[in-house]
């Protein structure tokens, strides 16, 4: 029975309503806005609901939503293998909110409806959360829009964050890195407080593809860094390549990757220009930690985590 809830915690959602009133022939009504779930979306790292880590042990969700009401979803574990769940679905809205209602009749692999809610950002990333209805199991009930996330529960007791996804779009319409970020205590990156003594990072990436970093020394000294950067997508995965041609305070040129979730960013660079001796960058089919020093993955030193601010 566990096994059939898990699936249903996969399905997904969207609705396209579209309403035709005319009273006139020559009357021509615009096409209601498409619904903003309906796009291909990436759960991975922090955005993967604690719950489907610690018993499917996935690490990454590839959610498509189309407009026709249909979706697809293949889940992804620990060991690289693939499963596929499929159907259709409808959502609903609620007043006074923007989190949305959803049911989804999966079909692919087993028969299950699932009902639950979600809700896309301002900058365009989604969170979601729904619960096998039929077959019922015992003791759950979904989360509803007036009581939020986390408030899939047991017994009447709320879970809580165990069953919240992250999603963020597959080809994001705006840089999702764009914000101010901050990482310290044990987010900093364990090579920098051990060789600089850092112990806080403040940096912000403006939508020119400027971007400036304040780090902190434990005497709390500030040093500050700055240029331009850029991104590129890569395709099955939303980790993406970011290159930095900072100017201040002098002319270096890094190299690497990032991650954005609804919790996160994960962040790992090197630099290249000068390059330096034995060092390479990660990339993003390695993943984070693929940092290497004469071919070998350094693992968690290099790697950032920042918070949004």
């Amino acid at each position: 029975m566990k096994r059939i809830f898990l699936l249903a915690l996969f399905a997904s959602l969207t609705f396209l309503y579209v309403g035709c009133d005319s009273k006139k022939d020559d009357t021509v009504e615009p096409p209601a806005e498409q619904d903003k779930i309906v796009n291909t979306w990436y759960s991975e790292g922090s955005g993967v609901a604690p719950g489907l880590v610690s018993t499917l042990k996935t690490v990454k969700i590839k959610a498509t939503f189309n407009s026709n009401n249909s979706y697809s979803v293949v889940a992804t574990d620990s060991a690289g293998t693939e499963v596929t769940y499929s159907g259709t679905y409808s959502v609903s809205e609620n007043t006074g909110t923007s989190i949305r209602s959803i049911i989804l009749n999966q079909t692919v692999p087993t028969s299950v409806t699932s009902k639950g809610i979600y809700e896309v950002d301002s900058r365009g990333m989604m969170r979601y959360e729904v619960v096998q209805t039929t077959p019922e199991i015992t003791g759950i009930t979904p989360p509803v829009p007036s009581e939020g996330f986390g408030s899939t529960k047991y017994m009447n007791v709320p879970l809580g964050v165990t069953w919240i996804q992250g999603f963020v779009p597959a080809n994001p319409t705006t840089e999702l890195l764009n914000g101010t970020w901050i990482s310290e205590g044990t987010n900093v990156a364990p090579g920098l407080v051990l060789t600089l003594k850092t112990k806080k990072i403040v940096a912000t990436f403006n939508s020119n593809k400027t971007y400036t970093v304040v780090a902190t020394d434990s005497s709390n000294v500030d040093v500050t860094y700055s240029g331009t950067f850029s991104t590129t997508a890569n395709t099955g995965t939303s980790i993406r390549n970011i290159t930095l041609n900072q100017s201040v305070p002098s002319a270096v040129t890094s190299t690497g990757i990032y991650r954005v979730t609804t919790k996160d960013l994960k962040y790992e660079v090197l630099q290249t220009t000068p390059a330096i001796t034995g060092f390479t960058p990660p990339t993003a089919a390695e993943g984070f930690g693929s940092t290497k020093y004469n071919n070998i993955p350094l693992g968690a030193t290099w790697i950032q985590t920042f918070i949004y601010q």
